[in-house]
């Protein structure tokens, strides 16, 4: 056997080790909850019979009434999954077993770039009908990444936000130092946030100077629009300089610096800053490299797919 795949088989074995811990949680939760849905693979069968029997029975029993209120039946090829009846929801909810549980976590997880509870949970809703936090947070407990992430030190951050009514009003560009972890060249982050949508743009920067930020805003401007007011926690004279070199090679572009550290702005982009390099820690841990920029674009799609709430959206 290889080293590689000698890793692969310990990872393996460690994951699985993971799925029994996780299970016997289950188990304990399935017997102090009595109404607790999460079903072993023999009784999903049952009831999938059991739903079945109810469609074609002319006189249908107290049971098969609430079978069949409660669950519907799908076929994809030989194999049948249970769903919330299409009457109760606008997208197929599916239910899943306990021996599927864990992946189905772990899945939805990963996707949201090691998101927390909710953010997990939010994503497993729209498709799974049986998913609960008790089960979300069993998961958490469990995995290693997010236990590194609260090892790291959280920053004071504004709460109160500054609203917006239109898109490209205001955009805020900050950089973030990675020279602790450089990639080759590669030693900072460009993150462009457009204040109203939330929406974030990740470059990665081999220098902090203003001409190659220019550069990389322009590309950016180019593709979404530049907004009126440009705004970054640099400084007035870096902020200056950035606009200036925007002007020359860009000289129609109509676009003023922004106040420098404008806290209730500021805040936005920080915990963008501070969620962005979770999501790129995880994407790092997950795939074992130190190449941080070639994971920007997953973690900035992460970024902007993420389930979030905002204020300044709720207008």
């Amino acid at each position: 056997m290889s080293e590689s795949n000698g890793v692969v088989v310990t990872k393996n074995v460690d994951k699985e080790a993971l799925k029994v811990k996780f299970k016997e949680k289950i188990s304990n939760l399935n017997k102090n909850k009595c109404s607790f849905h999460i079903k072993n693979k023999q009784l999903y069968e049952q009831i999938i019979s059991e739903v079945e029997s109810a469609k074609v029975a002319e006189k249908k029993t107290s049971l098969q009434y609430r079978r069949l209120k409660r669950y519907d039946v799908v076929c994809f090829g030989d194999e049948k999954k249970l769903i919330k009846p299409l009457s109760d929801t606008k997208n197929i909810q599916y239910y899943v077993t306990d021996d599927e549980l864990f992946d189905v976590i772990e899945c939805a997880h990963q996707e949201c770039g090691h998101g927390g509870r909710d953010l997990t949970l939010k994503a497993l809703n729209k498709k799974y009908a049986n998913v609960t936090k008790e089960c979300v947070n069993y998961y958490l407990d469990l995995c290693e990444t997010c236990h590194k992430k609260k090892s790291q030190p959280k920053k004071g951050l504004v709460v109160k936000p500054l609203l917006f009514k239109e898109t490209h009003a205001r955009g805020q560009v900050d950089l973030v130092d990675m020279q602790t972890c450089p990639d080759r060249d590669y030693k900072y982050i460009l993150n462009y946030q457009d204040h109203l949508t939330k929406f974030v743009i990740l470059r990665p920067l081999h220098t902090k100077t203003a001409q190659e930020v220019a550069h990389n805003l322009l590309d950016i401007f180019c593709t979404i629009g530049a907004p009126s007011v440009l705004q970054s926690d640099n400084g007035r004279e870096f902020a200056n300089r950035v606009v200036e070199e925007l002007k020359v090679m860009w000289p129609e572009l109509s676009i003023v610096h922004g106040k420098p550290r404008h806290s209730q702005s500021q805040g936005s982009v920080e915990r963008a800053n501070q969620h962005v390099q979770q999501i790129l820690f995880a994407w790092m841990e997950d795939n074992k490299t130190n190449r941080w920029s070639e994971g920007l674009r997953f973690c900035q799609l992460k970024k902007n797919c993420a389930p979030s709430w905002h204020k300044t959206i709720a207008i």
